[in-house]
């Protein structure tokens, strides 16, 4: 027996083994690295054997009885260590999983510093890139310390943690903002060889974000922060713009609450009517003089009064229009189409000859196909308008009861205009995706997006189509995967939700990036408090988790079914865990480690109302 040795395997079976405890054993002993405690619930022993070291974690302890003849005695007893197999150690190298389960009788010893050492990683921080310069490259990054070792930090590989998926899971004042600030200051704390080519992409649930990276260039000058806010004050210089032209049908469905049947393909029918009409490289007018045309039959076919047939005409051609049909084209040697559509008497003054103009320009065999791909800058107003205009020319080739299933939406498209989205969707002064993202992500390594004045809804719509900028960006990048950005989303269970249907494009944003984004270089980082109401794609394309307290059995649960390296012992530690405690876990770290954050400096701005000093008041 050696001055680690505590005891020897008593039972082994595919659940677990159990270890007997030495009687004469007290509640610690001295070994070679100082002294350390026995029988320690989330403590480590080590099991040796022929090439490797087996390496388990203590679950519970239980007591032995050994009673005595005498009736009524106090019982004599041993204590018996429930042991989580986890890992082994080979050639100085921690694998995670046992290839063969250990003998019986084989003692089980107090992990020892040599081996600790191997399991947490904690070597080999940083890689030397310049002796003479004393440069080094940072290949682990310190996010905390060990609750069970307080003397080792708690490491994770730069590149397996940060160049995937993750995940960090809490109850709320569980200490979730404060971990990501902390994992994210760590990064940028670095002055030597700093992580200038980092790109984080925050969306800032909560306006709590711009407070912990206030310092940011200040502690590291090399590093570059940019704090947008959603907000309707046109005199804000850091106000927040989205291109408008960049929603798609399925982005203006949620805004307006489009229904699918009658309102949605309103809605793509205007996208490409804007497309068409607000393209000035568009030379080619069939296609535009077809639509005007239809248009214009349809309302004067219409059983509307004349007088509204004329409002909507000119309407119509105020805005739409083509060298052949607008307001000022003549019909007649002596008439122009303003005076025709003009009402006399309760009627046009010339119905006929406008009737007869418009055929002329309606091609049976146009095909209306407008590219998708190309991109067509405007502004909210005139998107209003193409709204408008969609209605006008479906009823036309459809049914004229349309303008009754979308007045509703085009109220809401107007209210949305005049309120703080108005201010947010903008045509900006970019005319192409990558110019506006270039912008926006400039030479800043930290871009913070405040959207906590949103509504739900907008602030849906703004988060979906940033990332869908983000990764058109990277997609279309000569080298893939050359820029990586990671796209941190605070509240994460309001936009990335588990949703059944996936709208008229048929998918999701958040699952293609979960999928797809990491070929691209788009990485996500999702902070939730409900993990149950996030898609369950996301989640299950998560490499590395983070997670704090959580009580609700209903999460507990979806984390049991859904997150990999976690077992029953480790979701009943979750509901008991301190503020600023987590489980960290995944494949950026050796094992599943209870971890302290430390307080982020400076901190978000997350504080608990203080409700004494609010309520009692001199």
């Amino acid at each position: 027996m050696n001055s680690r040795s505590i005891g020897k395997l008593v039972s082994i079976n595919q659940r677990g083994i159990v270890a007997e405890m030495y009687e004469a054993l007290g509640n610690y002993v001295n070994t070679m690295d100082g002294p350390r405690f026995v029988g320690e619930v989330g403590s480590y022993v080590s099991i040796y054997d022929i090439g490797r070291t087996i390496v388990g974690e203590i679950t519970s302890v239980e007591e032995k009885s050994m009673l005595t003849s005498k009736q009524m005695s106090k019982p004599n007893s041993n204590r018996l260590l429930n042991i989580n197999l986890i890992g082994e150690i080979i050639s100085n190298q921690f694998f995670f999983g046992v290839s063969k389960m250990p003998l019986i009788f084989s003692e089980v010893n107090i992990i020892s510093k040599k081996d600790l050492t191997a399991m947490l990683e904690v070597s080999n921080e940083e890689e030397v890139v310049n002796e003479t310069e004393h440069l080094t490259k940072a290949k682990l990054l310190p996010i905390g310390s060990s609750v069970i070792f307080p003397d080792y930090s708690v490491r994770v590989n730069i590149d397996r943690f940060y160049g995937f998926h993750f995940a960090v899971f809490g109850n709320t004042g569980a200490g979730k903002s404060n971990t990501v600030a902390t994992i994210l200051q760590r990064i940028f704390s670095k002055t030597n060889y700093s992580a200038r080519g980092a790109k984080f992409v925050i969306i800032d649930s909560n306006g709590e974000y711009a407070q912990a990276f206030s310092q940011v260039s200040i502690v590291n000058p090399q590093v570059q922060s940019k704090f947008l806010i959603a907000s309707e004050n046109s005199a804000q210089t850091n106000r927040l713009e989205i291109p408008v032209w960049a929603l798609t049908a399925d982005d203006w469905a949620i805004l307006l609450h489009a229904t699918e049947k009658t309102q949605v393909p309103i809605l793509k029918r205007a996208i490409d009517l804007a497309r068409c009409f607000f393209d000035p490289d568009n030379h080619d007018d069939d296609v535009k003089n077809h639509i005007l045309a239809s248009t214009i039959l349809g309302i004067i076919n219409s059983s509307d009064t004349s007088a509204s047939k004329s409002d909507k005409v000119k309407g119509i051609l105020t805005t739409f229009q083509t060298n052949e049909i607008n307001l000022d084209a003549q019909i007649t040697k002596s008439s122009n189409l303003r005076h025709a559509v003009t009402m006399n008497y309760g009627s046009f003054t010339d119905e006929e000859n406008t009737i007869k103009f418009v055929q002329a320009f309606i091609k049976n065999d146009i095909a209306e196909s407008i590219p998708a791909s190309k991109t067509v800058t405007y502004t909210m107003q005139q998107f209003l308008e193409a709204v408008q205009f969609a209605t006008f020319y479906e009823g036309s080739i459809s049914s004229q009861r349309i303008q009754e299933y979308t007045s509703t939406l085009i109220t809401r498209l107007q209210a949305l205009t005049d309120g703080i989205q108005g201010k947010i969707l903008m045509k900006t002064g970019f005319d192409t995706i990558e110019s506006y993202v270039s912008n926006l992500l400039d030479e800043h390594q930290i871009v913070n997006i405040d959207i906590s004045l949103l509504d739900d809804s907008s602030a849906e719509v703004v988060t979906k189509v940033l990332a869908k900028l983000l990764l058109d960006y990277l997609k279309r990048m000569d080298n893939k995967a050359d820029m990586p950005i990671n796209f941190i989303i605070e509240e994460a269970h309001r936009f990335v939700r588990n949703e059944s249907t996936y709208g008229v494009l048929g998918y999701n944003i958040f699952e293609r990036i979960a999928k797809e984004g990491r070929k691209f270089g788009l990485l996500m980082g999702i902070s939730s408090q409900r993990p149950s109401e996030l898609s369950k794609t996301v989640v299950s394309q998560c490499s590395n988790f983070i997670i704090h307290r959580v009580q609700n059995p209903d999460d507990l649960q979806y984390i049991a079914r859904m997150v990999p390296y976690i077992n029953q012992a480790m979701i009943d530690r979750l509901t008991y865990l301190q503020t600023g405690h987590a489980l960290v876990f995944g494949t950026a770290i050796n094992l599943p480690t209870l971890t302290k954050f430390e307080q982020a400096s400076p901190k978000p701005d997350s504080d608990n109302a203080k409700i004494s000093e609010k309520w009692y008041i001199e």
